[in-house]
This record gives C-alpha cells, structure tokens and sequence, in this order.
C-alpha cells in the first residue's frame, strides 16, 4: 500500500514477474511479484513514498494471466491500442488513438550466421566485426502468449524460444510501447555463431531512407548503399549500413513514422525498404583478428528496452526528443528501511523548466561558492527558450553568472577563434553579446555553460 510519506494512499497493484524472469532468478529468486504504482517527482528533486504490505483479507484480488488462443489479441491505453496477430502472437498493428492513424508493425526477433571467413574475404565475425554470413533466420515463427490486464498495466509475454522472450507492455499516460526483451544465452551448439536482431516491418515506402540520432542529439538522414563524400562500391550489403544508435532510429514516409528508443547505444539500419532493425545481442565462435586474441563466446543472459513510438510524420519529433532524453536520464530509486525523511517532497527549481530546455550540468565548480551549469535547448526546430537564471533555483541564490566556453574551462570571451583569410578578406571575430543573467536565449540545439556565484541558506552556509 505505497503512499506519500504523510500523504495519501496511492492506486497500487502486485503483478505476477514473468516465468523467464523467475527462472533466472532461480530457486533463491524470492518474490514472484513486483509492486506497480504510479510515483511523480518535481524538476531537480524528489519524492518519498512509504511502502506496507496489504493485510491479509484485503479486497484486492491477484491478477491472472490469460492465455488466448483465438480472437482479438490486443492490448490498449488511452495513446495505444496495440493488436497481435492471434494465430502467431507477433505484433501485428499499431494504433495512435488521439491522431487517429495505425500502422501494420510486424516485429520479430532474428540471428544472423556469423562468418568464419569465405571466398571473399578471410575475415570471421568478432568482437570488433560484424560481417554475417547468411540470414537472417527467425528466432520462431509462432511464440506462445500470456496477456495481463490491471488497472495499472497491460501486458503480453511473447516466448520466441527458451532463450528468447519479450514483455510488450503499456501502462497509463505513456504514449509508447515498451519492448522489454530478456535474451540469451544464444545457443551455438550447431557450431554457428549467431548476431542477433530485432526487427521491424512495415509498410511504410522510405525509399532507402533511415535516420538514426547523433550522440542523443543531432538527426542524421541514412541512405542505403550510399556516402555522402565518395561513389560507394558496397561490399557488406548488412554491415555496410549499419550505423550507431545512441538514443533512436526510425523510418517515415511523407505520412507517418515508426520510432524506437533504445536504453543504450546498439547498432541498427534499414536493410530492406519499410524496415528496421537494432542488434541485441551477440554469441561468436571465431576471433576477428583486431587484438582480443580470442572469440566472443559468452553464454550471457541480457535485458534491455525498446520504446515504440508512432506519430504522424510532423508532430514526430517534439515526441521522441524528450522522452529519448528521459530514458537516458531516468529517475533513480532508492530503497531504505524505516520511516524515511520528514520532507516528502524536494525541488531544487522554484519553477520548471520551459519547454524543450533541459538542465544538463549541475556541479562545483573550480572556486569556493560557484557552480557549473549547463543548459541544453532539445528541439530540434522551432522557437527560442528564454529563463531567468537568478530566480531559477530554490536550495540557493545566484548573485554572479558568467558565461564559459562549452567545456567550462575558460570564459566565452577569452576564447580566440581561428580566423580564415579568403578571397573576400579576413572576417573579423564576432563580439560576445552582454549578458543579461535575467534573460538567458537558447536556440534550438543549443548548450550554453555558465559558472555562478551562490549563497545558501542558513548560518551554516554551503
């Protein structure tokens, strides 16, 4: 029964974990439940909940699982309603309720045979390598499912194999799909090494176009078979256009597009027209001659997310910045006997920040009583973000800011620029604007570092 330290009682409900996830565990696992409940914490703070067991005799009822065998295998939100096919149990559709569009999305999950060298080329897979030989093969073409409805989630739990599982999930409020896979370890008895992918199909006509994120920030648009700078001769048609996924990849036509946030940085690319794809997971037999001096042969056993978003192709991008971010960022939990602390809520801001800003530095800085803080404008597009600095924070009081360059090692007007003389003359350098700590600009894309002067309160000081 979570709620509030001196607040009020909070919706909750214990949901049974999965069978993999209890098998992992193993025999000392402990619980097969987790607790759900629905917890918000202010900008730059945080929140305490108080957690006791139900008494016995509580109203409440276990959920059940659900296992369907025909008809309508779905499971929806007031963002998504999302349809599996009930005859495979893969996903089948996805439905953005509020915008009024839906997308056939069919995801499975794959392995590519690694190569132990060829006629090519003697160049094997490895740890530093990625150059499939064959594929990919499905993992299965039918999974067994288990569908869970609570007022608090609603899940379905996909077994591919004995080795590979997935938790498609949608909880209250959340616009997204979450993908949560639990993979491994990867069988290689048939003496294969094997890269595993997931991917996504649809029907989307991208035309050899894919965009993948540029370290959680810059979109860079991906063609396939193609370099900007030079006439590609491709000799890899898989690896050659796989490219870093930091934060999210997706695929668009002039309509719609297909989103997937990953919880870290994965190789992904469009391979085929309509499609993408993330590698997951990784099992080799060979060494690829790069200095590890041995194969990536690990019976490992992994787990990650990936977050589906689907958007009419305008509106798409103020909904994956954000929420990329707040994977990236998410708010940590900390678990404590006892009553906890008598202040059961914090902010460090006296305000949240304006729209699409992001506080991405808050540390000390070099001298006594100064701090570094960065801010980071997400958008991509679109306006200005202004804020006032001084007012900003409550746990202190700013009385100086000066503005540093971007690793805040020096002030903005000390740096000395590189001036290039051409056939126009030589530019002179730009003069840096006065700064008015009451009214700080970000443009879209934009971090900007400045170091205070604080004073706290109280006669203990900082």
């Amino acid at each position: 029964e979570p709620r509030p330290h001196k607040g009020h009682l909070l919706p909750s409900q214990v949901v049974p974990v999965s069978g993999v996830t209890r098998r992992l565990r193993g025999r000392a696992g402990g619980a097969r439940g987790e607790l759900l409940f629905q917890a918000q914490a202010p900008p730059l703070g945080f929140s305490t909940f108080r957690v006791r067991q139900r008494s016995r005799g509580g109203s409440q009822d276990p959920p059940k699982w659900t296992s369907e065998e025909s008809g309508p295998l779905e499971i929806q939100n007031e963002h998504l309603r999302v349809v599996f096919d009930p005859h495979t149990g893969l996903l089948r559709e996805i439905q953005n309720r509020p915008r009024g569009v839906s997308l056939p999305v069919l995801q499975n999950f794959y392995w590519y045979a690694a190569s132990a060298g060829d006629a090519l080329s003697p160049q094997a897979s490895g740890a530093y390598i990625f150059r499939p030989s064959s594929g990919p093969v499905p993992v299965a073409e039918r999974v067994s499912t288990a569908l869970l409805k609570t007022p608090l989630v609603q899940e379905l739990h996909q077994n591919f194999s004995s080795w590979c599982s997935q938790v498609a999930r949608l909880r209250p409020g959340e616009p997204f799909l979450e993908l949560e896979w639990t993979l491994g370890p990867i069988p290689v008895g048939d003496g294969v090494g094997k890269e595993l992918i997931t991917r996504f199909q649809t029907p989307l006509a991208t035309a050899g176009r894919f965009f993948t994120d540029s370290n959680g920030r810059q979109i860079l648009e991906r063609r396939r078979d193609y370099r900007p700078t030079w006439n590609l001769s491709q000799t890899e048609p898989v690896a050659g256009n796989y490219y870093p996924v930091n934060t999210r990849i997706f695929i668009q036509d002039e309509k719609l597009q297909l989103t997937v946030l990953t919880d870290r940085s994965q190789g992904g690319s469009s391979v085929q027209d309509g499609a993408l794809e993330l590698m997951v997971h990784r099992r080799l037999l060979h060494d690829d001659e790069r200095g590890v001096g041995e194969a990536l042969d690990e019976p490992l056993v992994v787990r990650g997310r990936h977050r589906v978003l689907l958007d009419p192709a305008g509106a798409a991008p103020d909904g994956h910045r954000g929420r990329a971010q707040e994977m990236v960022t998410p708010p940590h939990l900390v678990l404590a006997a006892g009553e906890g602390p008598h202040l059961r809520q914090f902010s460090g801001l006296r305000r949240a920040l304006p729209p699409h800003l992001h506080l991405l530095t808050v540390a000390p800085g070099e001298g006594a009583g100064t701090l570094l803080l960065r801010l980071e404008h997400l958008g991509g597009r679109g306006g200005t973000e202004t804020l006032d600095i001084t007012t900003l924070f409550s746990a202190f009081t700013v009385t100086a800011v000066r503005e540093m360059a971007l690793g805040g090692d020096v002030p903005l007007e000390s740096v000395s620029r590189l001036l290039w003389t051409t056939a126009t003359g030589t530019p002179k350098p730009p003069p840096v604007p006065k700064l008015d700590p009451r009214r700080v600009t970000l443009e879209p894309m934009q971090i900007r570092t400045f170091e205070v002067t604080v004073s706290y309160p109280g006669p203990g000081g900082p």
